[in-house]
């Protein structure tokens, strides 16, 4: 647990180990209940903001209906009659302006009165009626706006549209200025609904008491505010807050999905809710700063801090008196033991109150008690340890003796000019001094293909030359780390089971090379294909207990190098079989080489 190089006492390691218990898991504790409890106030108040956002604007739209509703009478009703006569002279104007004006206030809006600013209506000819004191002519409108509203409402023409004060067809002109300014503008399409001709469009003029009255008073907690944007994002009304002039806010408002609802956090800094109203296409967003949202959750942080305060000074007193009943009867052990010596086996110690070091007391007991015996078995398996030396050193003689009578055997037959016995013996021998000291745990590539050349050669001799091989070796891959006698299997398979089949014999080659980090072997016979089913039971220990050679090899590279690597068995390109095996390239230390 401890990489120091000063031994730590038991009394400090109990210590930390009991504040490490007590202490993180209060701290674990405090954090997850204030984190939790941060997410849940903030959901419900989100949760509240959005039903706040939701509700005001239900009440706007129900005045955005009502003033919808005061014109229907106009759809249905011949109220407009004044219009079908002739419009040329300034009286018949002035007459048919009078005679609109007795229409809005007394038939129409006479319960908005107090919300109306003006009301147009603007004939297919552009003659213009209106409510003002002041006359309104075609070319006082601005052009860009009035199209703009026309092609709107045109291709809505069975509804009320709403559009801002900065969309409207007329705009008041400078002079005297009134505390009740221009607002919002509804406009409807009016058609004959005896010869369904357009009889001109509806301009309602709305004042900000409108929108006033209805969202001025509500309140998006303290310091919070209310802001109202058209489609296109322009401001139809907002209250008065600092918090609005900021333009990361207004851009945030102007980038939020044109229809729908939600809540979003901006910048970790404020909470926006906003929800899009069906009637006027206006989207109304609430916006609340977070320091407001979590004023509530600091106050609760504190007390989470203050006991755990609390907790965690109790919690030391707590485990220095529990270290300290722990440590003592464990020190004075430790340091009875620290002065025992072979001299000095008498030694006990008087067993302790707490009961499993009272365990460990009588243990230590006994073990001063059985230490003398052990000392005397020690003895006894010195000297049969010794004897088994002796056997081993007798054992290794039998090797030299078959490598010497090999050697006997090679010259022999050199002198009687038995080339092929020489090369069998030369190669037996070898094999044979590979195999016998392969006890090491890792070999080269280079000598395990020698190994292969000398297996093959003597297989050869079995075969009588009916197996020709060919070994081809990657310069860069000759000192790559392999399992010593990981390859004799598979080639041993490739004989068995593919070319010992063949009547006529065949090719056994083996290739090796290195390819960026892997190294890769490839064992190709020409003999009977590979049935690939039977490979895949084989490798996955599924089938007989046949072909247990190439399962073997794949354990043992698996458990060597990894499972990523291993065996790869497929038929060859112009028949036979050919085996892959995968490696990871690593260069090996001489001193780990078996020869």
């Amino acid at each position: 647990m401890f990489s120091l190089s000063k031994p730590i006492s038991i009394r400090t390691l109990l210590l930390f180990i009991f504040l490490l218990l007590m202490i993180v898991p209060m701290v674990v504790i405090t954090f997850v209940t204030y984190k939790k409890e941060n997410q849940i106030f903030q959901s419900q108040v989100g949760q509240f903001l959005a039903q706040t956002v939701q509700q005001t604007g239900k009440a706007l739209d129900a005045n955005l209906t009502e003033i919808d509703r005061l014109t229907w009478s106009l759809l249905y009703q011949r109220q407009l009659d004044f219009l079908d006569s002739p419009l040329h002279t300034p009286y018949q104007l002035q007459e048919a302006n009078r005679q609109f004006q007795q229409t809005v206030y007394y038939d129409l809006f006479r319960g908005r009165l107090d919300h109306i600013q003006t009301v147009y209506f603007i004939t297919p000819d552009k003659i213009v009626l209106s409510t003002d004191n002041t006359y309104q002519w075609a070319k006082q409108m601005n052009e860009e706006n009035y199209r703009q509203i026309i092609e709107t409402v045109d291709g809505n023409p069975l509804k009320m549209n709403w559009f801002g004060a900065r969309g409207a067809a007329f705009r008041p002109t400078s002079g005297f200025e009134t505390s009740v300014r221009d607002s919002v503008v509804a406009v409807r399409k009016l058609i004959d609904s005896n010869f369904s001709e357009p009889r001109g469009h509806l301009m309602v003029q709305l004042n900000d008491r409108f929108l006033g009255d209805s969202l001025a008073n509500v309140r998006i907690g303290s310091t919070g505010a209310l802001l109202v944007t058209d489609p296109e994002g322009e401001i139809v009304y907002m209250q008065d807050a600092e918090l609005l002039r900021n333009e990361s806010i207004r851009d945030a408002v102007k980038a939020l999905p044109r229809q729908g609802s939600g809540t979003v956090k901006l910048q970790n800094e404020w909470l926006l809710s906003y929800t899009t109203s069906e009637i006027s296409g206006w989207k109304m967003t609430a916006v609340v700063p977070m320091g407001e949202l979590l004023g509530a959750n600091q106050k609760i942080l504190r007390y989470l801090l203050i006991m755990a305060v609390l907790g965690t000074v109790v919690f030391i007193a707590i485990s220095v008196m529990l270290a300290a009943a722990l440590s003592k009867p464990v020190i004075q052990l430790a340091r009875m033991m620290s002065s025992t010596s072979l001299d000095h086996l008498h030694v006990r110690d008087i067993q302790g109150s707490i009961h499993e070091i009272g365990i460990l007391q009588r243990n230590f007991n006994r073990l001063m008690d059985r230490i003398q015996q052990l000392m005397q078995d020690n003895e006894r398996k010195e000297k049969e340890k010794r004897e088994a030396l002796l056997q081993t050193l007798q054992m290794q003689i039998q090797p030299h003796f078959l490598y010497n009578t090999l050697d006997t055997i090679y010259w022999m037959s050199k002198k009687h000019q038995a080339e092929p016995i020489s090369k069998l013996v030369a190669a037996l021998g070898k094999f044979f001094r590979f195999t016998l000291n392969s006890g090491q745990e890792w070999t080269t590539l280079d000598k395990e293909l020698g190994h292969l050349e000398n297996y093959l050669l003597i297989q050869s001799f079995r075969y009588r030359d009916r197996v020709r091989h060919h070994i081809e070796l990657d310069p860069q891959a000759r000192n790559a780390a392999i399992i010593p006698l990981l390859l004799q299997p598979l080639v041993e398979n490739a004989l068995e089971h593919g070319i010992s089949r063949m009547p006529e014999g065949g090719i056994v080659r083996i290739a090796a090379r290195k390819e960026g980090r892997l190294v890769r072997i490839g064992i190709f016979n020409s003999g009977a294909p590979v049935d690939a089913k039977k490979v895949y039971r084989i490798l996955h220990g599924d089938s007989p207990d046949d072909h247990v050679g190439l399962r073997n090899v794949q354990s043992r590279i698996q458990m060597a190098f990894g499972p990523e690597y291993g065996l790869a068995v497929e038929p060859g390109e112009d028949g036979g079989t050919l085996v892959t095996v995968t490696l990871p390239y690593k260069s090996l230390p001489t001193e780990r080489i078996a020869e």
